[in-house]
């Protein structure tokens, strides 16, 4: 009980604004950072590298996915006998590939599937890791549509930050299909495979890094009205125990 209250205390609307805007600023400073160091010296900071492994901006995403992996997976387990919504599986499965997707962002595991499939060739990832993204969203409807009704303002926040990540992720990859070789008519070949192409490295981990923020935000208001709502349950069993 002691624990719960202090985790409550912890999961308040005033701490949770302030932890958002705090995040969000730190990423700024750490994009104008990556940003200014090729541009005084031609190549980043290697600590402050959005493109490296084992940077701070990799450890922070790392980090961030790891959390929220945890919150399904914490619930998962204090509501294993509960046949409430949303179901084990969609727990799990989403505590699976969050923590997944944050030992991926560590050790870039994705980069590495080329070598361990050829037949996948050098963006084979890339469709793979859409359908991984996109169906969990179709076989778990039920659960989403149970979510967006009953916990509505939590739901939203989590699926606009997807859609942010999403927006970094894959159309920082479209814009590099698309846009470079428009580009490259109006600038040269110099220019657009250091700034331009630094920039759009900039982009994509900045939006997910943004898009994890509101994920995270999200899953925290919900993981505090929830362990709420258990608690008063509980209350109420041992109070009906009672009579």
């Amino acid at each position: 009980m002691k624990n719960f209250k202090q985790f409550q205390q912890f999961i308040t609307q005033k701490k949770l604004n302030f932890l958002l805007v705090g995040s969000i600023i730190f990423e700024l400073v750490i994009v104008i950072i990556y940003l200014s160091s090729i541009l005084v010296s031609g190549k980043p900071y290697p600590l402050f590298d959005m493109n490296g492994q084992m940077t701070i901006s990799s450890l922070l995403q790392a980090l961030h996915l790891f959390i929220i992996g945890l919150i399904p997976l914490i619930l998962f387990f204090q509501e294993w006998h509960s046949q409430i919504s949303p179901s084990r599986w969609f727990k799990l499965t989403f505590a699976i590939l969050l923590i997944y997707g944050a030992i991926d962002e560590v050790w870039k595991i994705h980069l590495q599937l080329k070598n361990w499939f050829p037949w996948l060739g050098e963006r084979g990832w890339l469709k793979i890791y859409i359908v991984v993204f996109i169906m969990p969203l179709i076989i778990f409807y039920s659960d989403l549509r149970f979510l967006w009704r009953s916990y509505r303002r939590e739901t939203f926040l989590a699926l606009l930050g997807m859609l942010i990540f999403g927006i970094g992720g894959f159309g920082a990859e479209v814009f590099q299909d698309i846009a470079k070789p428009l580009l490259s008519l109006l600038f040269t070949q110099d220019f657009l495979t250091t700034f331009i192409e630094r920039f759009r490295i900039a982009f994509e981990e900045f939006f997910e890094l943004i898009g994890e923020n509101l994920v995270l935000y999200g899953f925290l208001l919900f993981l505090g009205k929830r362990l709420d709502e258990n608690q008063q349950m509980v209350n109420q069993e041992v109070a009906n125990t009672q009579l």
